[in-house]
């Protein structure tokens, strides 16, 4: 009689095996694969864009000296889990990053482009970079790119601009190294 117990645990756990084994199947065929629809486009289409001239009123926006109109813009946040606030306080981060900046995008009418959070400021900065169409990286073209981190308020964003200029520059893709570098690059001025 004890081989008939044996026998029933033994078919018994076969039977609860079987059962998580046939549910392992199920959830993992019917778990749900990111659709094209889900993932974040991260392309900028350069070459789609109408060329439109240098805006200079009311502020003129200088790279390296060269007055470039802001044709595409990007924020990202950095670090795992985190998120970018909600719109109706983008005008805060953008002023404080470059005072004006709301008149400077409400002038210039850019695309805007919100990322998924980004693990790090180089690995941003990289796949910015490629996903631009831009001939020959703007060099030599009226295309230009700059992309890097900024600090405000005691948060970290990750930001990247696609500018252009009325005629051919050297301006090429700008890595911004530190938040303070973007002082040294980028310059307002109010007509």
């Amino acid at each position: 009689m004890q081989w008939l117990s044996e026998f029933g645990i033994w078919i018994g756990g076969g039977t609860l095996l079987f059962c998580v084994v046939i549910a392992f199947y199920y959830l993992r065929k019917n778990r749900k694969a990111p659709s094209t629809d889900d993932r974040v486009n991260l392309t900028i289409a350069i070459g789609q864009l109408p060329q439109k001239p240098v805006v200079t009123e009311p502020f003129r926006l200088e790279i390296y000296g060269s007055p470039v109109r802001i044709r595409a813009l990007v924020l990202a946040p950095i670090g795992r889990g985190q998120m970018l606030p909600d719109k109706e306080h983008f005008g805060n981060i953008l002023n404080h990053f470059v005072p004006n900046f709301t008149d400077i995008l409400e002038a210039h009418q850019p695309i805007f482009r919100q990322w998924p959070e980004q693990l790090s400021s180089s690995g941003f900065i990289q796949s910015f970079f490629n996903n631009l169409a831009i001939p020959n990286k703007g060099q030599g073209t009226i295309w230009c790119s700059i992309a890097g981190k900024i600090e405000v308020i005691g948060a970290s964003y990750l930001i990247g601009m696609v500018c252009s200029t009325d005629i051919p520059n050297s301006l090429s893709q700008i890595t911004v190294q530190h938040p303070g570098q973007w002082l040294d690059i980028l310059r307002v001025h109010q007509s």
